[in-house]
């Protein structure tokens, strides 16, 4: 279904509910692979944290200080990392060295960076958002992420969503902010500077005249690092953006609409995976999520403190040791965390939480620094005139997204080891001869029968989004290791020789006995001993599982699902599992 847009793809945040309400009803293909997302930012943040750390140590009274008017320039390693207007309009721009900054701008008013108290000081920015909407991550000190589906819903439209979040900020903190809501992190990243909402479906063309230059504030994922730092589980795989924006500008790909019109496969061939990333978030959709685990009893880690945490010093004592915690247990489990709650209680019975995201695996030293910030964060707060807060008496990490440890682990010698990387080079060369889809992989999409659960994509494509479940009747893991893809009839018989059914109840009609293969299979039933033509006993077997399939539709049937124990060929026994269709039995798979 598609429904007519304006001809414009984006729309101001302070613009009429109606105008929006429009574009929320729009959706196409782009719009299904992209979550909504919002996307708050706070221009030049870390020099408004340098300028309020100044004022408050210098004079407290002191009127603001107005970046139009006066110039200030903030260093970061001996390097311009921001400028105030009236310093870049006097030659000082960022990038520059000390020294040419100062020359260039002789009276400017010169800060030096302080990530620890941009990250405390930015948790006022984040509670005044979390007055309009629950469920806020913060990306970095600056940048918050959060779902704009259910808040846009429950304040009447997109348009405001974004007016009360601006509102909240400015009432609550002083401080400028910019929203902007887009198909997915890094759409909406962009359009959060000019306060834009680009309507569903709409983030490819949105981004298409951007700079190349816009990615260097892409929101990427393992193996990147954070905050231009590299991973600490996969340092060998981070892949500088500059370095990447600079080779791509060399090739003649100047905005992100160059590099979305590449073909995908030649873009991953050509430069990796980790730049086929890059690419699909130009062309306007988002890297489907790694796989998440969900572990049968939760991840918690927390401490009760004896001596309740009143100033920011006391947090580095107790950071490091909760963070070993929270490391070991994921270390036992083989687990990774890339989303983190740290909750607080206070003396009183207040409990306070905020989630941090993160670029990869969170290290040791990444969660310390997360706990010292945030600890910060709220003492700063309620110094700062904010919710009067009793002291922290309990501090607990709750891991929220887990990742198995494998899939961000490096290899034994090295990164990828010499065997893998000549198994890539000779799938790229098969590739290159033969076409994309002359080596293929397996990718999990989700369903009810095995043979509809994965499918096979081209290696190094981008794999298919998982469908939607829960999918009632789907069989629980552990699934068999041998999954037929045609699956091969089978009899199945009682002890008098009579055919074995599945009543409408969901019952057997009777005990099973005999399975007969009645036709030839694959080689991999005649590695199980399991030979067309013969019959094997029946050992054991568990309850018939009953599916209805799409049975709200004309078309819709019913099967069952059966799992047996049978002695094959040479006493060898062989655990199958049956599936049985308008009253005839085939394998669908074999356990290992």
């Amino acid at each position: 279904m598609s429904l007519a847009t304006p001809p414009r793809a984006t729309t101001p945040p302070r613009a009429a509910a109606a105008a929006t309400g429009a574009g929320a009803a729009a959706t196409d293909a782009t719009a299904a692979t992209a979550t909504r997302t919002v996307a708050v930012t706070v221009p030049d943040w870390p020099l408004l944290a340098a300028l309020d750390r100044h004022q408050r140590r210098d004079d407290a009274d002191a009127p603001a200080i107005d970046l139009a008017a006066r110039p200030v320039i903030l260093l970061d390693q001996h390097r311009v990392s921001h400028a105030g207007a009236a310093a870049r309009a006097a030659g000082a721009l960022p990038g520059m060295k000390r020294r040419a900054a100062r020359a260039a701008c002789p009276e400017a008013l010169v800060l030096e960076a302080d990530r620890e108290h941009e990250s405390s000081l930015f948790e006022l920015v984040a509670a005044a958002v979390d007055t309009i909407a629950a469920g806020v991550d913060v990306l970095r000190p600056g940048v918050l992420l959060m779902s704009a589906r259910g808040p846009a819903r429950h304040h009447g439209g997109e348009a405001a969503l974004a007016e009360r979040i601006l509102d909240a900020v400015a009432e609550l903190t002083g401080w400028d902010a910019t929203v902007g809501i887009a198909d997915g992190p890094f759409a909406a990243l962009l359009a959060s500077p000019p306060g834009r909402i680009v309507r569903p479906g709409r983030s490819a063309e949105y981004l298409a005249p951007h700079p190349i230059t816009a990615l260097r504030s892409a929101p990427v994922g393992p193996g990147w690092g954070h905050r231009g730092q590299p991973s600490a589980t996969r340092p060998e795989r981070r892949l500088d953006l500059t370095e990447t924006v600079d080779l791509l500008q060399r090739l003649g790909i100047t905005t992100l609409g160059d590099l979305a019109a590449l073909p995908a496969a030649a873009v991953a061939d050509r430069f990796g995976p980790d730049v086929a990333t890059l690419h699909l978030l130009a062309r306007g959709e988002e890297p489907a999520p790694p796989a998440t685990h969900h572990p049968t009893q939760p991840i918690l880690a927390e401490t009760t403190l004896e001596t309740p945490l009143v100033r920011t010093d006391q947090a580095a004592f107790i950071a490091r040791p909760l963070a070993e915690q929270l490391h070991a247990m994921l270390v036992e489990r083989g687990l990774v965390c890339t989303r983190l709650r740290i909750v607080a209680r206070t003396e009183s019975g207040e409990e306070m939480e905020r989630t941090w995201r993160h670029d990869g695996a969170l290290s040791v030293a990444d969660v310390v620094d997360r706990i010292r910030w945030q600890c910060d964060g709220w003492i700063t707060r309620a110094r700062l005139g904010g919710p009067a807060t009793g002291a922290i008496t309990r501090i607990g990490l709750h891991p929220l997204q887990l990742a198995p440890a494998g899939e961000n682990a490096p290899a034994l010698w090295g990164s990828a080891g010499e065997a893998a990387q000549r198994a890539a080079r000779a799938f790229a060369r098969a590739q290159g001869l033969a076409g994309e889809d002359a080596v293929q992989v397996p990718a999990v999409v989700g369903g009810r029968l095995l043979v509809e659960e994965m499918t096979l994509v081209p290696w190094r494509s981008e794999k298919p989004r998982r469908r939607d479940g829960p999918w009632p009747g789907s069989l629980p893991r552990p699934v068999p290791a041998t999954v037929f893809r045609e699956l091969p009839p089978v009899l199945l018989e009682d002890a008098d020789g009579r055919p074995v059914v599945v009543t409408a109840r969901g019952l057997l009609s009777a005990a099973p006995a005999r399975l007969l293969v009645s036709a030839p299979g694959a080689p991999a039933l005649q590695r199980a001993g399991l030979r067309a033509g013969s019959g094997y006993p029946v050992l054991a077997h568990g309850a018939p599982t009953v599916i209805d399939e799409r049975w709200w539709t004309p078309g819709g049937h019913r099967a069952a699902r059966l799992q047996l124990v049978v002695r094959g060929a040479g006493a060898e026994e062989t655990a199958v599992l049956a599936l049985s269709r308008t009253g005839h039995w085939m394998l669908e798979g074999l356990y290992d």
